[in-house]
């Protein structure tokens, strides 16, 4: 246990998350033809369903519920017990940063199989979703699942800046919000569709 401030470790790690951000534009300035092919997928699509597991799953259901408030297109997460099957004019959002993990894996085939279209995140281009997918959108810092326990290890204990490895999930969550915001801009809708949309949780009056 240290013995200086609790908040001076806070502040710490918060200088170090404001240098990662820094970072992201450059990374999606890389990629902006794959940007401009996502738009024009979610133009085009009849439906969007977006997936992913444990943290990755937890950016995802944040990203469908925040698409969903532009009100659209349907939007569905594909966690959800009750979900709209997936059609072959749909568009398919998956996160995965090791792009191993079994459960997206198989979405993305089934989907394929469909005729919908892939959007991939993830921090592998060799890997099992990389290569499914139609549109392979690269985010750093995913763990890397396929060498097994102790190279998993090993990644974490070279990463202090986030607790546990955190990366891929930042990065994802910073992707999802300006991908919002852009289609909020680019299509001229103003704020307060949100306040429309959003679900009314203040306490009721008799």
């Amino acid at each position: 246990m240290k013995e200086h401030r609790f908040s001076e470790d806070m502040l710490d790690c918060a200088n170090v998350m404001t240098q990662f951000s820094k970072n992201f534009p450059s990374i999606l300035e890389t990629q902006r033809d794959k940007i401009d092919k996502i738009y024009d997928m979610i133009e085009s699509c009849s439906a969007i369903h977006v997936y992913g597991k444990g943290r990755s799953g937890a950016i995802a259901v944040c990203f469908s519920l925040r698409l969903s408030h532009f009100d659209f297109k349907p939007v569905f997460f594909l966690g959800d017990v009750i979900k709209k099957v997936i059609a072959n004019n749909d568009l398919v959002f998956l996160l995965s940063g090791s792009g191993d993990t079994s459960e997206v894996i198989e979405v993305a085939k089934k989907a394929r199989k469909i005729g919908a279209k892939v959007v991939a995140l993830t921090s592998y281009t060799e890997s099992e979703l990389a290569r499914t997918a139609d549109l392979l959108v690269l985010l750093p810092g995913g763990m890397e699942k396929r060498k097994g326990w102790s190279y998993l290890e090993a990644q974490l204990n070279e990463r202090p800046s986030f607790y546990g490895g955190g990366e891929f999930e930042f990065y994802s969550y910073l992707f999802q919000e300006t991908l919002l915001s852009a289609i909020g801009s680019h299509r001229g809708i103003g704020g307060g569709i949100i306040a429309k949309t959003h679900e009314r949780d203040e306490v009721l009056k008799e």
